[in-house]
């Protein structure tokens, strides 16, 4: 057995070494790291503490790995020494089995100094409370280590069927003949406005050396994943290099408050300005691949954009197609005058109670529909409502009515195309996320639990941030082109992203609009301070439960912030960043 493992290492080292890739992103410290915790003793131990991530971090003076891993991490009794503590809510009796992780066994391939899982995005489990999101990592060598080589592995758990998200990392020791220590993990963050923990613990582990297929052509695809993100600097940078507008940085991402702020940040003139990264152990140390839910961000990005390359790409009518004779479940005739379009601007006319989100926090709702995991069931409750008003007349937030859209977008699409996949794969991610370089992770969505696998449209994405900025400089700076290429339907678009005199229906205010799934504030408000503009402008942006938002503003920058205490105002950032350019 041990001459085969020396045989598959010589193998592994072979694939690598032999290639162009091998020192990717080599580090030039001597290894002799001061290091108090996760030292070898306690990755070889039997005890488990919750830590700074300073300690799952690249230290300063790291050396580049000895050993290369590639093939199968597997957990094994990852309940043994696993702590856990609810912060501030009290659900865990309310859910199955929320304090271990699900059964883990992935693979990863390793280039120079960075690893990588082979499987990326939204990984469905067999536990009945989490899903995993995978994403790479560091390698490297401390001379405290005994000859091993160190990892540092970011990971997510994401509620199935929900949108909710808690990040952590884990790290352990390895060699080539797939020796390796226990595996020590943890999460002290999430964007989760219902449900916060500290999870932590020591996991026994195995290493399966393998060469894995197509690696090199994996790593070739990794690192032009990593040569494609925008360009980073902390948030502070932003004063420095706009001095001339005596910016104070205080007050960007001021609206949410610090200790519920998973991220946010400024995209102007090419560069990505970040804030945030916060934990309740430190900062997190892999901040350019934290994952971030979307909640009804989604709305706009698959729903409202789904309908748009629709219509592009098939240079028909689609958006004025009646929801009764594309989703079966909706057989009512309240649905036979209802249109796509109706349905992503959640004007169906069809409701149980016009108050400000009545429907959306009803018991029904939350029961019937983001309770349920199945397309029937979602479905059901969807199509229930009763006919209340004419379609088109008056904005009642559902995020049922975006399911439905998603069900006949998928419809649509497969009459059309003649495809077995559906609308979010073939059309979002071929068409826009992969020209526009986005994330792995982007690339798959929370979906109902059947053969059906419908996307849910109205939540259910992640993103990383860089993913965020990109798709906010798709539709505000680069005006929804890719090449010089038009990819979404014009006047869609256009109304959207307020270049009409049609602001929208009314959406909780005077100042608040809704158009095709993005919403819409004034910036000539003078709710909560002075008005930053002199007169009307209309200001697109995305919003998503729990304190989220993406603004998209006139003077080419893109603001977004992540955050879970159910703040969403920006005007206070605006007013700063009305200083850098005018977006009046």
């Amino acid at each position: 057995m041990k001459h085969l493992i020396k045989i598959i290492s010589t193998a592994l080292c072979t694939l690598i070494t032999t290639t162009s890739l091998a020192q990717y992103a080599p580090l030039s410290g001597s290894g002799a790291v001061s290091r108090t915790a996760l030292t070898h003793s306690n990755l070889m131990g039997n005890t488990a503490t919750l830590n700074d991530y300073s300690a799952f971090a690249v230290p300063s003076n790291a050396a580049n790995p000895e050993h290369i891993f590639q093939g199968t991490l597997t957990l094994k009794n990852m309940n043994k020494r696993a702590s856990f503590v609810e912060i501030g809510t009290n659900l865990k009796s309310t859910y199955t089995n929320p304090t271990q992780l699900p059964a883990f066994s992935y693979q990863f391939i390793q280039d120079g100094t960075h690893i990588f899982p082979v499987k990326r995005g939204l990984l469905s489990t067999t536990h009945a409370d989490w899903y995993y999101i995978l994403e790479p990592g560091r390698v490297w060598k401390e001379t405290g280590d005994y000859g091993y080589s160190r990892v540092a592995l970011p990971f997510s758990l994401q509620e199935n069927g929900e949108n909710c998200t808690h990040n952590g990392v884990l790290s352990f020791l390895f060699k080539d003949d797939g020796s390796i220590s226990k595996v020590a993990y943890q999460i002290a963050s999430e964007t989760c406005q219902y449900f916060q923990f500290n999870m932590w613990g020591l996991s026994d582990a195995t290493y399966t050396p393998k060469p894995i297929s197509g690696a090199i052509n994996l790593i070739k695809a990794y690192e032009a994943e990593v040569a494609a993100r925008m360009p980073v600097k902390p948030i502070s940078q932003l004063a420095v290099d706009y001095p001339e507008a005596g910016l104070n940085i205080a007050n960007i991402g001021s609206e949410q408050s610090a200790s519920f702020q998973t991220v946010f940040g400024v995209a102007v003139d090419g560069t990505n300005y970040v804030g945030g990264c916060n934990t309740r152990s430190g900062t997190y140390p892999y901040c350019e691949v934290l994952d971030l839910p979307s909640y009804s961000v989604s709305k706009s990005v698959a729903g409202s954009l789904g309908l748009m390359r629709l219509e592009k790409k098939y240079k028909g009518s689609q958006s004025t197609l009646k929801i009764k004779n594309l989703v079966r479940k909706c057989s009512g005739t309240q649905w036979s005058d209802v249109t796509l379009l109706n349905a992503l601007d959640m004007a169906t006319g069809n409701y149980a109670s016009s108050a400000y989100e009545v429907d959306e926090g009803s018991t029904a709702a939350l029961s019937n529909f983001f309770m349920v995991d199945t397309y029937l069931k979602k479905a059901t409750h969807a199509c229930a409502y009763p006919r209340s008003s004419a379609p088109g007349s008056l904005w009642v937030y559902h995020t049922s009515d975006t399911f439905l859209l998603g069900s006949a977008l998928n419809t649509i699409y497969k009459s059309l195309a003649g495809r077995t996949k559906d609308f979010y794969t073939d059309m979002l991610v071929e068409d826009l996320w992969k020209p526009l370089k986005m994330s792995p992770t982007t690339y798959t969505t929370a979906r109902t639990i059947d053969h059906a696998a419908y996307p849910f449209t109205g939540y259910g994405l992640t993103f990383h941030h860089d993913d965020i900025v990109k798709i906010g400089e798709f539709l505000n700076k680069d005006k929804a082109m890719i090449n010089g290429t038009a990819m979404l339907d014009t006047r869609l678009y256009d109304e959207a992203m307020q270049k009409t005199a049609n602001h929208g229906l009314d959406a909780g205010g005077v100042n608040s609009k809704y158009q095709h799934g993005f919403w819409a504030w004034n910036a000539a408000s003078t709710d909560a301070g002075a008005a930053i503009c002199a007169s009307e402008k209309w200001i697109p942006y995305m919003s998503g439960y729990g304190g989220i938002g993406v603004v998209l503003l006139p003077n080419n920058m893109v603001y977004y912030f992540i955050s879970d205490n159910k703040e969403y105002g920006f005007k206070t950032t605006l007013l700063e960043l009305n200083k850098i350019r005018s977006m009046c």
